[in-house]
């Protein structure tokens, strides 16, 4: 009898001979016979793709804690507080980006090397593809906020207005709410990856 094993990607695999029959278990998607090295190849690209898109996520949400858990208690008592922090915010800003840019496209990649096509009805008639449909919408939503936030940090930095309460009040609260979007974003991928 051929082996049977349950891959992590979502799919089911029967191997015969040298070709692997593949069905797609969440988005009831055709099934396949393809060579077994190709099946090999692309899960293996799979596993790449879900690690780089780990590694991202938690780069980013370490830092969201990082700066007020630990730079923020660090430097309270430095003369030049703001100018270390505003610092310190260019940096993590400029590979925040590169990171959420590679999240974005790891994120794509996965979901192509697990087989699901990009078509409406995968995002919209099964629980996994509202899942998938749901982080995107929080992503970008998450994406937005931010740039909204950095060019008020850049408004406020380019200009002399320190009595500017706004300001400082959306920015004061940006950084949580991104924290908060990040953590139920990498909720929703945990119940994605399960299969749930």
């Amino acid at each position: 009898m051929p082996g049977m094993s349950f891959l992590r990607t979502g799919t089911k695999s029967l191997v015969y001979g040298n070709f692997t029959y593949v069905s797609c278990l969440p988005m009831e998607a055709p099934a396949l016979f393809i060579p077994s090295s190709i099946f090999v190849q692309m899960s293996s690209w799979y596993y790449i793709t879900v690690w780089l898109h780990i590694i991202g996520g938690t780069f980013w949400i370490g830092g969201l804690l990082f700066l007020p858990l630990v730079v923020l208690p660090g430097i309270k008592d430095h003369p030049d507080r703001k100018k270390i922090l505003l610092s310190i915010a260019l940096k993590f800003r400029f590979y925040g980006y590169i990171v959420l840019g590679t999240v974005f496209v790891t994120g794509l990649l996965s979901i192509y090397f697990r087989g699901i096509s990009f078509s409406s009805q995968s995002f919209t008639e099964t629980h996994y593809g509202a899942l998938v449909t749901l982080k995107i919408i929080l992503f970008v939503t998450m994406l937005m906020l931010s740039l909204f936030h950095d060019l008020l940090v850049d408004k406020k930095a380019g200009t002399q207005i320190p009595g500017d309460r706004n300001l400082k009040m959306i920015a004061k609260w940006t950084a949580p709410v991104l924290l908060v979007f990040s953590l139920v974003i990498a909720f929703i991928g945990v119940m994605i990856s399960r299969g749930e």
